[in-house]
């Protein structure tokens, strides 16, 4: 399991107590309006003359300071929330990067990919505006309450009351609140991930009279949305608006007890304006209840996201001079029989079983890109896969990576080398992808999201040349899989024999005069052929 990162790692603390420092200020400020405020308004009830230009002139400087302090409280809880985010969005993928194919196989592309958008917004948000006015409101709120108790000790005890049940109210709706933010993230998660799916299909979906029934489904979930989503909002503007209810009671019972205690109009204003100091504390609290909600649904679907299974990282080594390329004692792989294989550096392998036996699967083990079996030896140059640099094993099959970009990199992706242009231009010529070339526009054109804009024999090509710029010293070929074969696979043997590279390569039985060597046979598990014989049966 992945840990995610500390909030207040990579020195995250420093703007997290700067944000401390600049709440303190606004609180200072508050403290120093509301005394002010009430020094002017004493000087208007009285028959002097004198201006109270020091009260004018700090009710202005505590205005100018507030815009300071807030706006430099908004900038940096905004970049503490944009670090805190990029750090878990580089935990995701790097655990995602490390999980084995058929644990990836597993997720729907669209849920998955939103756990780098909408997820990441929830972290975000809570550090930069939630984690950011709770402090604020940690220490703006009891501000204003002492200066109410500086005032009148009976005006904080009546404004407590209201106040304090707002809050406790805020706190009780947080749990419906934090139902109806996972209920909405569940299904805006299913709509993205039924879109990734369909949307490359549109057209294809059309022609077999699926419309009115996709529609159908895509209404059914955009209501769904709608409702989950007014619930949330409805809930959240609830507790957003409870502040204003309070600050009304609250507001009148303080003018009552001014009026009980014949307390002057300056001490009045001044209760009022502390009163309205709370307020904006106190709905920014709102605010947070709702974003925490927010954080926590977030946080429990990245726990769930960094606790599925990943391969082991293992420290990078050179192969083990003078050992086998690959070397396999009773290798149990789920339905087939113990594999045993010592392929001998330089020697080219045919794989060959009946259908659907494992034999890709195998390739994926021996890659890398699928975990080991805790059964049988498996080595390749004489260590685990996973302790190889990249280039030293040649993957060629579907599960080869396919990246938007150049053509330039689609050609040398997975090889580990980085070929000049006019090597790969050659490369081009040899493989057939002369005509490929031309109609996109060269080296530097672009091979679209997962090679969309190729046919399947370019797809082919293109795997054929990885492997003519390669220089492997092991190259696991799922021929059948990318549709290799004929004279594309006799070139890609010949090169394989003159750089010396051992191959092992999942080939039809029409290829076979086309290997020196006899062919490693997967044989299906007696539990395997007994099930598959009851089923028939």
């Amino acid at each position: 399991m992945s840990q995610r990162p500390p909030i207040a790692g990579e020195k995250r603390w420093i703007g997290m107590l700067g944000l401390v420092v600049l709440a303190l200020g606004q609180a200072v400020t508050m403290v120093v309006t509301a005394f002010a405020t009430r020094d002017v308004i004493g000087a208007l009830r009285t028959d002097e003359s004198t201006i109270p230009v020091q009260a004018l002139a700090a009710i202005a400087i505590s205005g100018l300071a507030i815009f300071a302090l807030r706006s430099g409280e908004g900038a940096l809880g905004e970049r503490t929330g944009q670090s805190y985010a990029a750090a878990i969005r580089r935990t995701l993928f790097l655990h995602m990067t490390k999980m084995p194919l058929s644990a990836m196989a597993e997720r729907r592309a669209g849920a998955t990919a939103l756990r780098f958008v909408g997820d990441l917004t929830a972290f975000k948000g809570w550090v930069a505006r939630g984690l950011t006015r709770l402090i604020s409101a940690c220490v703006t709120i009891p501000a204003a309450f002492l200066i109410l108790f500086l005032l009148e000790p009976r005006l904080a005890m009546v404004a407590a009351g209201p106040i304090g049940l707002v809050m406790a109210a805020i706190y009780w709706l947080g749990n419906p609140l934090g139902e109806a933010h996972a209920d909405l993230r569940s299904k805006r998660a299913r709509l993205a991930a039924a879109m990734a799916e369909r949307l490359p299909q549109g057209i294809a979906l059309r022609r077999s009279g699926r419309i009115k029934t996709e529609l159908r489904l895509l209404d059914n979930k955009s209501q769904g949305i709608m409702r989950a989503a007014v619930r949330r909002a409805w809930l959240g503007e609830t507790v957003r608006a409870m502040p204003d209810a309070a600050a009304g009671t609250a507001g009148a019972l303080c003018l009552w007890v001014c009026l009980r205690l014949d307390l002057g109009v300056a001490d009045a204003v001044a209760a009022l304006t502390a009163l309205a100091l709370i307020v904006w504390p106190l709905r920014h609290l709102a605010d947070v209840r709702d974003r925490q909600k927010a954080y926590a649904v977030a946080l429990a679907k990245l726990d769930a996201a960094l606790a599925s299974p990943r391969l082991r990282t293992l420290a990078k080594v050179t192969p083990v001079p003078h050992a086998p390329a690959i070397h396999l004692d009773g290798l149990r792989l789920q339905g087939l029989a113990p594999i045993d294989l010592r392929l001998e550096r330089g020697v080219v392998r045919r794989v060959s079983g009946p259908a659907s036996c494992g034999k890709s699967r195998l390739l994926l083990t021996l890659s890398g890109l699928e975990g080991a079996p805790s059964q049988g030896k498996l080595q390749i140059l004489g260590t685990d896969p996973a302790a190889l640099t990249s280039g030293t094993v040649l993957y060629l099959g579907s599960k080869a990576p396919m990246l938007k970009g150049s053509l330039r990199r689609a050609l040398m992706l997975g090889t580990g080398r980085t070929a000049q242009d006019d090597e790969l231009e050659a490369i081009i010529d040899l493989a057939g992808l002369s005509e490929l070339a031309e109609r996109l526009g060269g080296l530097d054109a672009r091979v679209s999201e997962g090679a969309r804009n190729l046919t399947a024999s370019e797809h082919t090509r293109l795997y054929l040349a990885r492997g003519l710029i390669s220089r492997s010293q092991l190259a696991l070929v799922d021929a059948d899989e990318i549709g290799l074969c004929g004279d594309n696979l006799a070139l890609l043997i010949d090169h394989f024999d003159q750089c010396e590279t051992a191959a092992l390569i999942v080939a039809a039985e029409p290829t076979a005069q086309q290997f020196k060597e006899p062919p490693l046979v997967l044989q299906k598990s007696v539990e395997q052929v007994t099930q598959v014989a009851m089923s028939a049966a």
